[in-house]
């Protein structure tokens, strides 16, 4: 069958309604993390982040079914491409990027990026190992993209890695961090876990800290005190607050360290009662925690070590799994608890660099 790329916009029904079914048919329910909501609020520039860029959708048909899927996000200095999802066809994928790239170079873009999926605070990376079982938070996509990405003339540009953590057994090893929470906690800092009535507080603090301190990470782009807050405020429902680590010097917020339990792919998508009766179970008694956002302030050295061995006694208490799922850790040396990494989880960033037909 002949294939067909469609560059089209929020009205056309038929291709919105073809662009957020693609990911149903590709991947198992345990597997979907798609959020379909904010996959619509973006097509039709309604998200709150909306106003920072403008998106172009492109759908690749093979006779009236759709393969293959793609956005480009255009800001004024850069062009990225995302929320891609295909079937293992190279000619569709290949003819997507193809497309995607024409967007961006008639925008006087000279590289792409992804997958980005429209901003550095929505989801960005390419999980590139290890399939079937995605954690919370995860950016997932089938094992094949890879090869799609790479066979359209994307390279890597950066690597990135999560660390999964056995039980918590023993203090062996944690001498020093140990020492060093003691030393904090001696000289005037205080470290604890926020009261749920306090989550509004305490997510303004993570904002003032996180939009300085992850600026420099790529696809970065700083948004609002309130835009953030309504980026996350679903972390309200969904934490449970004896992983969530504040740290206060001066009554100040200094550092933050922000885990969740592993409800996999269910807090994703419709919430169906069934869902909602798993979620609150696991919140109240989580199996596994994933340990998302850390940053601490960097006038404050060595409270990053603190902070880590605040955590590491809590999953001890807990006696649960874990994951460091891509945390900033800043001065937390990022071998802490490395005899008890018993794997890890692989993602990449690719470019691709445009160069005008002559």
């Amino acid at each position: 069958m002949n294939l067909k790329a469609v560059v089209f916009k929020s009205d056309n029904t038929k291709c919105v309604r073809d662009f957020l079914a693609l990911p149903k048919r590709l991947y198992s329910p345990k597997e979907l993390m798609q959020n379909a909501a904010d996959e619509a609020a973006l097509l039709n520039g309604t998200h709150t982040l909306s106003h920072y860029f403008t998106v172009t959708p492109i759908l690749v048909y093979r006779g009236e079914r759709a393969v293959s899927r793609a956005v480009v996000t255009l800001y004024p200095n850069a062009a990225y491409i995302g929320f891609f999802e295909s079937e293992d066809d190279s000619a569709a994928a290949r003819l997507l990027f193809d497309t995607a790239a024409e967007v961006a170079r008639s925008n006087s873009m000279t590289e792409i990026t992804g997958p980005v999926d429209c901003s550095f605070w929505i989801k960005y990376r390419l999980k590139t190992d290890k399939f079937g079982s995605p954690y919370t938070g995860e950016p997932y996509n089938k094992s094949y993209y890879a090869k799609l990405w790479e066979e359209s003339g994307f390279t890597v540009c950066r690597k990135y890695s999560s660390n999964h953590y056995t039980v918590v057994e023993s203090d062996e090893g944690c001498e020093k961090y140990a020492e060093r929470l003691t030393r904090k906690l001696d000289t005037g800092y205080e470290i604890k876990s926020p009261l749920p009535e306090d989550f509004d507080k305490t997510l303004r603090e993570v904002y003032s800290l996180m939009i300085e301190l992850y600026s420099d990470f790529p696809t970065y782009s700083r948004i609002t005190e309130s835009e953030f807050c309504a980026m996350f405020g679903y972390l309200r429902s969904i934490l449970n607050y004896s992983m969530v680590k504040m740290a206060y010097y001066d009554k100040k917020a200094v550092g933050f360290f922000i885990s969740v339990p592993n409800y996999g792919s269910c807090v994703y998508g419709r919430l169906y009662p069934w869902k909602l009766l798993k979620i609150l179970a696991e919140k109240k008694k989580p199996r596994s925690y994933i340990m998302l956002y850390m940053g601490v302030d960097q006038q404050h050295r060595g409270l990053g070590k603190a902070l880590a061995e605040a955590v590491r006694r809590e999953l001890k208490a807990q006696r649960v799994p874990s994951v460091g799922a891509l945390i900033r850790s800043g001065n937390c040396n990022k071998d802490y608890m490395e005899q008890l990494r018993d794997y890890e989880y692989e993602y990449v960033l690719l470019n691709k660099k445009l160069y005008r037909e002559q």
